[in-house]
């Protein structure tokens, strides 16, 4: 085997590649923009394929520890088998759909495309860049309306959760606590959303204490004090803050 395609296969002079994306910023259900640069090696080498993925950290809880994992929340093909030439440079742009339930990275969840070249026999070149992702439209409504309440943000994490995590391991949980403008119960509120392109589901967990997400997860079946189960069709979501606001108001009082 020549030297040069020897070293290729171990990563040494091989293939590159750099995502660049039009803006790091983009909105669940939304699209994002960009291009992969790639540029050869040493040698010629074959690409099987480039794949971006959609990825995003989750933390799985096991007694007392706490593990952050990845997820593959969606994946794109973007390039077929072809053969890059030695030094051969190449520009293949993307517009990609996030998935309405992109997990949102608002307080600090990381979300990122991670782009994979497959090439044979050889060390595979990867890319990742970090975006910021804005809630879904449908999201982005009761959110308005929870703090419009006067709840105030706490905390937002995705963690491992099978039963109703859909087709990842995970839900993402956004925590709130009650600010001086919210009167009375409930003091906490944990909304569990799956936003859809045809409306959103939430769970919704009052005053939940020190429970943890893996109590709230044990299981399916929802009560009817603590956890409510509640759809909003796209009507529901087409009126205004105040509206929907006081439509959470009294499943929040009902369930307090």
């Amino acid at each position: 085997m020549p030297f040069m395609k020897m070293l290729a296969r171990l990563g040494i002079g091989s293939a590159r590649v750099d995502t660049r994306l039009e803006h790091d910023t983009a909105r669940a259900g939304g699209d994002l923009r960009g291009l992969v640069h790639v540029q050869g090696g040493h040698t010629p080498q074959r690409i099987d394929r480039i794949d971006l993925h959609l990825m995003a950290q989750y933390l799985q809880r096991d007694n007392d520890r706490l593990s952050a994992l990845n997820a593959v929340v969606r994946t794109w093909r973007i390039a077929n088998p072809f053969t890059l030439q030695p030094r051969e440079e190449r520009e293949l742009p993307f517009s990609l759909r996030l998935p309405a339930h992109t997990p949102i990275t608002e307080r600090g969840t990381p979300v990122w495309i991670k782009t994979a070249l497959d090439i044979d026999n050889a060390l595979n070149p990867e890319d990742s860049d970090r975006i910021h992702v804005l809630p879904h439209p449908s999201l982005q409504t009761v959110l308005d309306a929870v703090l419009h309440l006067g709840f105030q943000w706490r905390n937002a994490y995705c963690e491992a959760a099978a039963p109703l995590g859909r087709e990842e391991p995970f839900v993402q949980e956004l925590e709130f606590h009650a600010g001086p403008d919210w009167q009375g119960p409930p003091r906490t509120l944990c909304l569990l959303p799956f936003p859809q392109d045809d409306g959103l589901e939430l769970i919704l967990d009052l005053d939940r204490g020190p429970r943890g997400l893996t109590s709230l997860l044990e299981g399916t079946a929802l009560d009817g004090g603590r956890r409510q189960r509640l759809v909003l069709s796209p009507r529901d979501l087409s009126g205004e803050t105040a509206a929907i606001a006081a439509l959470l108001k009294s499943h929040l009082r009902g369930g307090a």
